[in-house]
């Protein structure tokens, strides 16, 4: 099933949307999560236990909710791009890009000929109905592909000018927790050098003409995000929605057995 990609749609239309991280490799999770109101599902590759055949799981479970399925890459390179995206994700993430030539590989295996080198397997391809959209994929892709890369070191803040000008960059995404490591700051987001940094990072993004995307974090949620420019921002993942709950759960209980 073709379908307009929501979060594209969005950040053409300079809305604020939210996303959710997919960490667990749980297809019923991201069912759940489906139907919750996000504008975005990200499955994680990178440091979680999921791969090519729970991301299929995932992407059948949550084929019934609006929301965009965004894959964050294991590494930035080109075969889990082309894999992903033959799949049915609707745009990738390359995490912590630092330099032009991973952007490029990236874009390029995200996109067909003429924008790019991605292999033409829509023929018999999941995002092209196993061959029965083949006619239609090739144009649906070039209009719906999403492309992300993720600032996540005082490099990468260098480079954004650069890698801007590479083209069909559709968002610039922070990540906080790895860009205050870079400076070692790790975790301390009120600490001057951070902000700083920070701010830095979010300037040129926005000068750069990509949305400026993000997750929240303690002393910047998401609503003061959202005021400061940003289009996109993941405040939530599976695993933290269950930690939470059932840590919430148990306080609760005991506090209602100890004081019933």
């Amino acid at each position: 099933m073709l379908r307009p990609n929501r979060l594209k749609l969005r950040l053409q239309e300079g809305l604020p949307s939210l996303g959710c991280w997919l960490f667990s490799g749980s297809p019923v999770a991201t069912e759940i999560l489906a139907d919750c109101g996000f504008d975005a599902l990200l499955i994680d590759h990178e440091h979680s236990p999921g791969g090519i055949e729970t991301a299929v799981e995932q992407l059948r479970a949550a084929a019934a909710g609006p929301a965009t399925i965004l894959a964050r890459l294991p590494e930035n390179r080109a075969a889990p791009v082309k894999r992903l995206l033959d799949m049915g994700v609707e745009g990738v993430i390359a995490a912590n890009v630092e330099h032009v030539a991973e952007i490029e590989e990236v874009v390029a295996a995200a996109y067909y000929p003429p924008f790019g080198r991605r292999g033409a397997h829509f023929t018999v391809s999941r995002a092209a109905g196993w061959g029965a959209d083949s006619d239609r994929y090739p144009r649906h892709a070039a209009e719906e592909t999403l492309v992300i890369a993720m600032i996540e070191s005082a490099a990468g803040v260098d480079a954004i000018p650069d890698m801007a000008k590479v083209g069909r960059i559709d968002m610039f995404f922070v990540g906080p927790l790895d860009l205050s490591a870079s400076i070692g700051r790790m975790g301390d987001y009120a600490d001057r050098a951070f902000v700083e940094i920070l701010g830095a990072a979010e300037r040129r993004i926005i000068e750069s003409g990509a949305a400026l995307g993000g997750a929240a974090m303690p002393g910047h949620d998401a609503a003061q995000l959202f005021a400061r420019g940003y289009r996109f921002v993941t405040a939530a993942s599976d695993v933290g929605f269950l930690r939470a709950g059932a840590l919430s759960f148990v306080r609760e209980s005991y506090r209602e057995a100890e004081h019933g």
